[in-house]
């Protein structure tokens, strides 16, 4: 019975996530990869046809980054609460700056019996980006993962510009 009761507050407990902290061009770099794909695939289906390069970008952008429409703000902190069921804390990575937060969530797939052109496992992939209402500091960025669920928080950054 102990055992059970171990393992019902393990799941209960927040898992911390590594908080990138301005410089998280890794994560940028991420998800522009998976959209140069997207739009190269979008590209092909159109036949190759030159001239609708920026038509594809912005379509495999709609398809693949998820703007993170609820951003709460309490006191000087933003907070925003996204569910990422299935994923595990180590398949997430934050990055934050002072004008936005991507998250990218990644894992593999199991394949199916079928085989893919490639030969490579599949690969399940989120991208969320929350553009922040205003400049952030992005040193007092926190996040973590409970219950599938994770929470970010950062405050916004101090007015630099005083009264004249």
């Amino acid at each position: 019975m102990a055992s059970q009761t171990a393992a019902t507050r393990s799941k209960d407990t927040a898992s911390p996530i590594a908080v990138h902290k301005g410089h998280h061009q890794h994560i940028v770099a991420r998800a522009n990869e998976a959209v140069t794909h997207r739009a190269y695939a979008l590209y092909l289906a159109s036949g190759s046809t030159d001239g609708q390069d920026l038509a594809h970008w912005l379509q495999a952008e709609s398809e693949l980054l998820t703007r993170i429409p609820d951003i709460r703000e309490s006191s000087s902190w933003y907070t925003v609460n996204v569910p990422l069921q299935g994923f595990t804390p180590e398949q997430i990575q934050v990055g934050v700056d002072d004008n936005r937060a991507m998250i990218v969530a990644e894992r593999q797939q199991a394949t199916d019996g079928q085989s893919r052109q490639n030969g490579a496992p599949s690969q399940e992939s989120l991208f969320l980006v929350a553009n922040w209402p205003s400049a952030v500091d992005p040193e007092t960025a926190s996040a973590y993962v409970k219950d599938e669920n994770l929470t970010l928080t950062v405050k916004r950054a101090e007015s630099t510009t005083a009264a004249e």
